[in-house]
C-alpha cells in the first residue's frame, strides 16, 4: 500500500489492487494462524533451499528470469534480466526492492489480479500475461512473461518465478520463453 501511494495510482486502479487483495487474504491468514515459530523456520529453510536450486537452474537457461516471494520483495534475478532491462543484480537482490516497482502502474494491476486468481488455485500452473518493465531511467521495456506459484508444505504460495520474453513483444508472438522448469514438480523438464 506505501508503493501505491509513492507512484500516484489513479482511484479505479488502487480499487482494483485492494479487491485482489482482498481474494486471497483470507485464505493466506487462515492457512498461517495454526503455524508455529518452528513452523516458519522450516518453511524458511525450504524456502532458502528452493531458491539455491533455482539458481543454479538460471544460470544454465539463457532466459531472462526473476523470482520473488508473495510478497511481492525479489530474492533471485538471472543476468539476462539484468541485460534486459539495465537494472544492475545488487539493486535488485539484498535492498528489499519489490517487483511492482518493475513495473508501469497497468501492469502493477494487473500482476495483482493475476496473482489473486491463481494463488491458491492448483489448476493452472503458469500465468501468461503482458507487462511494461521499467528500466532505471523510467524507460519502458514492453514484455510478455509467463509466471509459476511455487507453494510451500503448508500450501502457501511461496515464491513466484517469471521468465520474461522481449523477444515476443518484437515478433507478435504468446508464450512462455523457454519453460524448462516445473516449478511444481521441482524437476527439469523438455518443451522442444
Amino acid at each position: 500500500m506505501k508503493h501505491i501511494s509513492t507512484r500516484g495510482f489513479d482511484k479505479n486502479d488502487i480499487l482494483r489492487i485492494v479487491r485482489a487483495l482482498a481474494i486471497y487474504r483470507p485464505s493466506l491468514i487462515a492457512l498461517q494462524m495454526p503455524m508455529s515459530e518452528e513452523d516458519e523456520v522450516f518453511v524458511e529453510k525450504c524456502f532458502q533451499r528452493s531458491l539455491v536450486e533455482l539458481d543454479k537452474l538460471v544460470s544454465f537457461s539463457g532466459t531472462p528470469t526473476l523470482a520473488w516471494r508473495r510478497t511481492g520483495e525479489i530474492c533471485l534475478v538471472g543476468p539476462e534480466f539484468c541485460m534486459l532491462t539495465g537494472w544492475e543484480r545488487e539493486e535488485l537482490i539484498g535492498r528489499k526492492k519489490y517487483v511492482y516497482e518493475l513495473f508501469e502502474n497497468q501492469s502493477v494491476v494487473e500482476y495483482w489480479e493475476n496473482f489473486a486468481n491463481h494463488a491458491f488455485e492448483n489448476t493452472t500452473q503458469s500465468v501468461y500475461s503482458h507487462c511494461v518493465l521499467l528500466k532505471p531511467s523510467g524507460a519502458p521495456v514492453p514484455c510478455t512473461f509467463c509466471f509459476s506459484i511455487r507453494r510451500d508444505i503448508m500450501d502457501l504460495p511461496s515464491l513466484v518465478i517469471a521468465w520474461v520474453s522481449w523477444f515476443a513483444i518484437l515478433h507478435g508472438t504468446k508464450g512462455c520463453p523457454a519453460l524448462m522448469y516445473d516449478v511444481n514438480a521441482a524437476n527439469a523438464i523438455d518443451h522442444s
